[in-house]
């Protein structure tokens, strides 16, 4: 055991005695940075460390391992818990643009993400597995 003098000393210096809360701490203020950048916390698995944290940090919650105060901290940010969700209500809002502009929901396949969403929808109703919020 430390004794108080020694346990001093190290805390003069700043030692660090919880080093996996501050790596956690870490990941948070750099998650924070790129939502005020992006306007988002939708980091892509991908993007290297900070991806691969934000997707950890959505699995934890899911197996009930993640802390309240660390999913308050995450909410206070707008953290995105189901990103598949989100994607589906972002494609649904695009596809609501185009049927604005274009009059149907008609999106050739071969048009980028959009077509590609669109025909994944049509596909995913034949085959029944489509929820009937979504239809």
């Amino acid at each position: 055991k430390l004794s108080k003098e020694r346990v001093q000393q190290l805390d003069g210096i700043g030692f660090d005695w919880d080093r996996a809360r501050s790596a956690w701490d870490e990941r948070y203020e750099e998650l924070k940075e790129y939502q005020a950048k992006h306007g988002d916390c939708s980091v892509p698995q991908k993007q290297g460390s900070l991806g691969k944290w934000v997707h950890s940090q959505r699995r934890a919650r899911k197996k009930g391992k993640l802390s309240k105060e660390r999913v308050q901290q995450l909410d206070g940010i707008g953290f995105d818990w189901d990103r598949a969700r989100s994607a589906w209500d972002e494609r649904y809002e695009e596809l609501k643009e185009y049927q604005a502009k274009h009059g149907d929901c008609s999106v050739p396949q071969k048009q980028g993400s959009l077509g590609k969403w669109v025909h994944s929808q049509r596909r995913a109703r034949k085959k029944g597995k489509l929820s009937k919020e979504r239809v």
